[in-house]
């Protein structure tokens, strides 16, 4: 079974693809030594879905058409998901991986990845709970994942009687952030909270702290995982918060084996592991769980049965023993120079 993975290998959020193909190669792996998929071996070929709907539409062409994908497993930003569903309705199943906005997905796809929701409320009451933070300030890029990223912050917001002070939407091409933090300087906010992607939010929490604000402020990032942390770097990263359904650190007998093998497979200065690159792995997983449970390879027929939409807990049934699980879990981390340390756990 041929299967291709999506995902951005250049750009702003290219900086994921080499954990990503590791996880990747992990998980067909993993999957071939246990027999493959209905006693068929997994080939995997990979595709550059970049930012953009033309480079991603054509990446998928190239899957299907030239390299006869039998399934995709995309991660990959949300601007880009509704019309992959729609390149591939009825011909193949595509099981999306990323953290998302948690609204209905297209046809012929599962997906599989935490919401913005889940993350969002529990995390910002903590600040409130913890911190004693009432003033937010939001900045995040300009399209639909952080656009509702940004209601869903309102909405939390309202809820615990906190105050959104300011809120920015920037571009995610390359740009001066000096008036933006200017801007957030002047705003009273005790936390600014993140919807950036990949390099952008690199290049944003660097100019914060060149600023001086990670002394006075706190902030809180959405996707801001191990590979971000790490390419912010360690002087910059004061008083840096995030919230995943997985951190490298988490210690836990799915979570230790699964590090153990993919440092065995890769050596120990590996790419750093984070949800981005577990989910990829976990989505291999899915799908071969799916055609199994289906009793058929055939890619028309699974895309048939993903007409019916797929609930997160049924595509995640297969997962019990996989880092995450079943039902992924709310871990609240905070930076620790380069890396990330879990502080509390807010849900399971």
């Amino acid at each position: 079974m041929k299967v291709g993975m999506l995902h951005p290998r250049s750009g702003i959020a290219g900086m994921w693809a080499p954990a990503m193909d590791a996880a990747a190669m992990l998980g067909a792996a993993e999957i071939n030594a246990n027999g493959g998929i209905l006693g068929e071996e997994v080939e995997i070929v990979f595709g550059d879905c970049g930012f953009t709907l033309d480079v991603a539409l054509n990446a998928v062409d190239t899957l299907i058409e030239m390299e006869g994908v039998d399934a995709i497993v995309g991660s990959h930003t949300s601007n880009l998901r509704d019309a992959i569903s729609r390149q591939v309705s009825a011909r193949l199943p595509y099981i999306y991986t990323s953290q998302y906005e948690g609204i209905a997905v297209g046809p012929s796809t599962v997906a599989i990845g935490s919401t913005d929701g889940e993350l969002l409320g529990p995390s910002l009451n903590w600040l409130k709970t913890e911190k004693q933070a009432d003033r937010y300030f939001f900045v995040g890029n300009d399209y639909i994942w952080p656009r509702m990223a940004l209601g869903t912050t309102k909405r939390v917001l309202r809820q615990q009687n906190s105050d959104l002070v300011g809120a920015a939407l920037v571009p995610t091409q390359p740009q001066d952030f000096t008036n933006l933090i200017r801007q957030i300087a002047r705003s009273g906010a005790q936390v600014v909270v993140q919807a950036l992607v990949g390099q952008c939010s690199v290049e944003f929490n660097r100019a914060f702290a060149a600023a001086g604000l990670d002394q006075k402020m706190l902030r809180f990032g959405l996707i801001v995982d191990e590979t971000v942390v790490c390419n912010i770097g360690a002087d910059a990263t004061t008083n840096l918060f995030t919230a995943s359904s997985y951190f490298a650190v988490q210690h836990s007998r799915r979570n230790d084996s699964f590090l153990e093998r993919y440092h065995e497979a890769f050596g120990a200065l590996a790419p750093p592991v984070s949800a981005g690159s577990v989910s990829i792995y976990e989505g291999l997983h899915v799908l071969a769980g799916l055609a199994s449970d289906l009793r058929t390879l055939d890619s028309r027929a699974l895309a048939r049965e993903l007409t019916r939409p797929m609930s997160r807990p049924l595509a995640r049934h297969m997962l019990e023993d996989k880092p995450i699980g079943v039902k992924p879990p709310v871990y609240l981390g905070e930076a620790d120079g380069a890396t990330l340390q879990v502080v509390a756990q807010l849900q399971h």
